[in-house]
């Protein structure tokens, strides 16, 4: 499959599990109740230890963004929030759900995308390239996306499951990773930290991987 295909195919994946639903967790990808959103979700925040710009890398609906302005006022942490995503349909359900920062949303393919400006915290997992593309998908995020300082968190939610549980819930030709640290240590990129989330109704785990940006 070339890469224009694979694109087209998670697009149509992704608007097709997420639009079907009402609730906006659902909306952006996890199956559960809120509670668990929460648990699952909330370490995103947690790595976000200043105020300023932060980028949600498939945004989806941009329910995430909205919940990380939450948690992070929380701690008197103010962030403006950036969204990508490569579908216009989930985008537009972002604007609609933050029409304040609708001028901050972006439709693009997040392995090719430039954005405008930089920012000082970006958000991205693994499984939005093919497999053989990760390295090359980091470094250039580290490389174009990040402010002097800025921080890129590299978020796993398949943390400690079995690689047959993970396969069911991420694109064909992506990586069934359930270490993150270790996965991109042998990809030679050194996570500085890291923040955990947990979820003890189904005994899942969720790691995000916290790597500087490159001086």
């Amino acid at each position: 499959m070339i890469m224009e295909e694979w694109f087209l195919s998670v697009k149509k994946t992704l608007e097709d599990a997420y639009l079907k639903h009402e609730e906006p967790w659902k909306q952006s990808g996890m199956s559960g109740p809120e509670d668990r959103w929460i648990s699952l979700r909330k370490p995103v925040a947690d790595c976000i230890d200043k105020s300023g710009s932060f980028l949600d890398i498939g945004c989806a609906n941009g329910y995430l963004l909205e919940c990380c302005i939450k948690w992070t006022a929380e701690r008197d942490i103010k962030i403006e929030p950036y969204g990508l995503d490569i579908s216009e349909k989930l985008i537009e359900l972002a604007k609609q759900r933050l029409p304040q920062y609708a001028d901050n949303f972006f439709v693009g393919n997040a392995f090719t995308w430039l954005p405008p400006r930089r920012f000082d915290f970006v958000r991205t997992e693994l499984v939005y390239v093919p497999a053989e593309f990760e390295r090359q998908y980091i470094q250039f995020i580290l490389k174009n996306h990040l402010n002097p300082g800025g921080k890129l968190l590299v978020a796993n939610y398949g943390e400690g499951m079995t690689n047959q549980e993970i396969e069911k819930g991420i694109f064909k030709g992506s990586h069934a990773t359930d270490r993150i640290i270790q996965c991109l240590r042998e990809l030679g990129i050194n996570p500085v930290q890291y923040k955990d989330g947990y979820d003890p109704v189904k005994d899942r785990k969720i790691r995000v991987a916290i790597l500087p940006a490159i001086k």
